[in-house]
Parts: C-alpha cells; sequence; structure tokens
C-alpha cells in the first residue's frame, strides 16, 4: 500500500516538472494595467525556451465574464510603443488542452492598444499566444496561466 501511494505521489510530481521554461527570458515586471506581462520574441526562437532574445515586453489584459482581450506593446523598459508600426491587427490563438481558438486583435482608436474578444474558455487554465507583425519579421508573445 506505501508503495502505491509513493508511486501515486511520485507521477504527480512528474506532472509539474513536464513544461520547463517558457517562451522568452523570465520577467518580474509589475503590469500597469492588471494584466499578465511577457517577453516577446522572433517567432523563429520560439523552440529555444528561456534563452530566447526578448526584443518587447508585451502586456494581456482579458476580462472573464465580458471576453475582452486588450494587448499593450512595450520597450525592454516597459515604455509604451507606437502601436502603428505594427500594423491594424494580431493575430491571437486562444489555447485549452488540445483546443485552438483563432481571434483577431485590433488597434484601438487610441492608439494604445490592441483590443478584441476571445472565444469564452471551457477549462481554466488557457494560454494565449500572440502573433504580431513588425514589418518582415514575426513576433510572438505566449501568455500562460490564464483564468
Amino acid at each position: 500500500m506505501k508503495n502505491v501511494i509513493l508511486l501515486l505521489m511520485l507521477s504527480f510530481t512528474m506532472n509539474l516538472f513536464a513544461h520547463d521554461g517558457g517562451h522568452g527570458p523570465a520577467l518580474r515586471d509589475e503590469s500597469f494595467h492588471g494584466g499578465k506581462v511577457t517577453a516577446v520574441i522572433n517567432k523563429s526562437e520560439v523552440n529555444k525556451g528561456r534563452k530566447a532574445k526578448m526584443i518587447y515586453k508585451g502586456e494581456l489584459v482579458h476580462n472573464s465574464q465580458k471576453l475582452d482581450v486588450k494587448l499593450y506593446l512595450y520597450d525592454k523598459n516597459m515604455k509604451a510603443l507606437d502601436l502603428t508600426k505594427f500594423g491594424s491587427t494580431v493575430e491571437a490563438v486562444q489555447i485549452e488542452r488540445r483546443t485552438e481558438n483563432t481571434f483577431k486583435l485590433t488597434l484601438d482608436k487610441s492608439k494604445k492598444f490592441f483590443v478584441g474578444k476571445r472565444p469564452k474558455n471551457k477549462r481554466v487554465p488557457f494560454n494565449i499566444d500572440v502573433i504580431i507583425k513588425d514589418g518582415d519579421k514575426s513576433l510572438f508573445a505566449a501568455f500562460d496561466g490564464l483564468d
């Protein structure tokens, strides 16, 4: 019986270490708008994990009841960027286990953030990945563990 309990406990702890790190360097920055802050990296460096080079920082703010999403972009020192250089829309994907739902974020009239409606999630936590066009480059930001 002790062996069975030990085996169960060991298998649960292995699941905790299944995903080591995220996409881009770990950040400790505080959010300005109550969202989650993460590194924005070159999409070609997604598989490098924490070793990917940070280009910008992004903050994702979402409202669970209204399904509203706002994306703010900052430089490395958390100063707001001119968002007009990224075009008028940003592609986003909401990921829940094996399900992916794509949606768009459009540049707000104030030109301070991108805004849109996300699909209703069935499970928590869920992730939202964002793909941003910066000229001829594709940038990537992963906002994991949202609820």
